[in-house]
């Protein structure tokens, strides 16, 4: 009787110790790897987010500039422009000029600089895109006869030296010669000036402090 009591009891007596804290370490373990998992994954999405982000603004600056130069009748490159033109001061470099008619007759001037921004700006380094030309109406036409603006389109512009050629999107503005100024922006005339080539390299930080350049271009063809 002794006996079948004491088997009874050794077998009702749950987990000893030892097993009690191979179980808590190995629970630790897998909470610490789920954990870094779930950081790692987190840290993923923010980082794609933010690229997608940018991406988007890159590509609504291009698709701007690239409306405009559709309704332009005449366009004037950064080696023609004069130290005179609407949208240049002391920092601020031209690069491309438009012509785009009235319908009152005549031509709204519409140029687009680059202006190198300081580390204290509001705006993100080093570079930012101006934009100097009318207002716009509720209905998206130009103001007539509206004083001249000068307005940020898209910061955060890149400089040349922060172009890496082996990327292939950045590899023709990378290999593009600009004196007149150091952004990571290039604008040029084709085909006997009947096609328009406008290329932006941007800076983004996609995850704290990691910095990338992010490239785009576009081909547009000027009002006939």
């Amino acid at each position: 009787m002794r006996q079948k009591q004491h088997h009874l009891t050794t077998a009702t007596a749950g987990f000893t110790v030892a097993e009690l804290l191979v179980g808590s370490v190995l629970g630790f373990i897998v909470i610490l790897a789920g954990g870094f998992v779930l950081s790692t994954n987190l840290s993923t999405d923010r980082r794609v987010a933010e690229l997608s982000k940018q991406r988007n603004q890159l590509n609504l600056a291009l698709e701007f500039i690239s409306s405009e130069i559709r309704r332009s009748r005449r366009i004037v490159l950064n080696t023609d422009l004069t130290a005179s033109t609407q949208c240049s001061n002391s920092n601020r470099q031209p690069i491309l000029s438009l012509e785009v008619p009235k319908e009152s007759g005549g031509f709204h001037t519409i140029t687009y600089a680059v202006q190198p921004i300081a580390s204290n700006h509001i705006w993100q380094g080093p570079h930012a895109i101006y934009r100097c030309g009318p207002s716009f109406t509720s209905d998206g036409r130009y103001t007539e006869n509206s004083s001249q603006q000068a307005d940020v389109l898209l910061d955060g512009i890149a400089s040349q030296a922060d172009l890496n050629a082996a990327v292939e999107a950045c590899a023709e503005l990378a290999t593009t010669r600009r004196s007149s100024h150091t952004a990571a922006v290039h604008a040029e005339l084709l085909e006997s000036q009947r096609l328009a080539s406008l290329l932006i390299g941007l800076v983004v930080y996609p995850n704290r402090g990691e910095q990338q350049v992010i490239c785009d271009s576009r081909l547009v063809t000027p009002r006939s």
